[in-house]
């Protein structure tokens, strides 16, 4: 019986390297259109020469730089990066979108124009020593923000608070009316219900009247909503389309995110309905939102 002989790695090597030398060169022809057309031939895995012709489209692309931002372009790569090809290698390196900023072309135009505006340099001289004053408490923010504007109705309206007598009357006043001396015409003191205006002996109304009752008419359910996802963004959100009286959002007790779901009441049920429209279906975060009017338990 024949010995067979042990294959060696090298005659392949040495094969390859025969093989190569007997292909034609590589052939670069240029287009009339600016294109080139590369013919080349290699041999593939069954051993079978190939030839391979291509159409390509070279583009140069200008780019101005910072002259350091170049320099260091030409610094030489060094460490574990030392044998890596000229460039960002996507291995190891992330390389940000470059953004250009476009201006109109009549910017310069526009902005001196608002510049020198009549009426919005006379809005900012009569808005320049102006502070916000809330409706509600008169205190020094928006009335959206108010912690009261669940619980206490505009100044002016039944229900209101005097804002000369301070929110450190209020246990007195509380004080007064459980004693029974407080009588409705009394600013600044808390009357019941039964006791305002001309309601004497009637049944009592909702605590903080329309202000503070929760109309379920106006409250919208929002679904998928993103586990790290706040009260306040919601808030911000909805309130593009009306006043929110309450905002509750879900979260677990154990790790503080949120469950998923949310609850928005309006004061007014045409701005849940221009909300629920404008909202269902927005993207937040990495989530698509659902929202829905809210269902009255049975």
């Amino acid at each position: 019986m024949a010995t067979q002989t042990k294959h060696d790695w090298a005659d392949d090597e040495e094969l390859e390297e025969t093989t190569t030398t007997d292909l034609p060169p590589q052939q670069k022809i240029q287009n009339k259109d600016g294109t080139w057309t590369i013919i080349d031939y290699y041999y593939n895995e069954a051993g079978n020469k190939v030839k391979r012709t291509r159409r390509v489209r070279y583009v140069v692309r200008r780019e101005v730089v910072n002259p350091r931002v170049a320099e260091r372009r030409t610094w030489a790569k060094f460490g574990d990066a030392a044998s890596d090809s000229p460039g960002p290698n996507p291995s190891t390196t992330t390389v940000g979108e470059n953004i250009i900023f476009v201006p109109s072309v009549n910017w310069r135009k526009e902005a001196k124009d608002e510049a020198n505006d009549p009426n919005a340099q006379a809005m900012k001289d009569k808005l320049k020593d102006k502070k916000v004053k809330c409706r509600i408490c008169n205190g020094e923010h928006f009335t959206a923000r108010c912690p009261y504007k669940d619980t206490m109705a505009p100044i002016g309206e039944a229900g209101a608070v005097d804002p000369a007598a301070g929110m450190g009357d209020e246990p007195s006043a509380a004080a007064a009316a459980a004693t029974g001396a407080a009588g409705p015409g009394k600013k600044g003191s808390y009357v019941p219900p039964a006791l305002r205006g001309d309601r004497a002996g009637a049944r009592g109304e909702t605590m903080g009247g329309k202000y503070g009752e929760r109309d379920d008419l106006a409250t919208l359910r929002v679904t998928n909503v993103s586990e790290m996802a706040e009260e306040q963004e919601l808030r911000d959100m909805f309130e593009r389309f009306g006043r929110v009286t309450r905002v509750f959002l879900a979260k677990d007790r154990d790790t503080g995110l949120a469950k998923g779901f949310a609850f928005i009441s309006f004061a007014d049920r045409d701005d849940a309905v221009k909300a629920c429209n404008k909202m269902d279906g927005f993207g937040f975060r990495h989530l698509i939102l659902r929202v829905e009017f809210a269902k009255k338990a049975a």
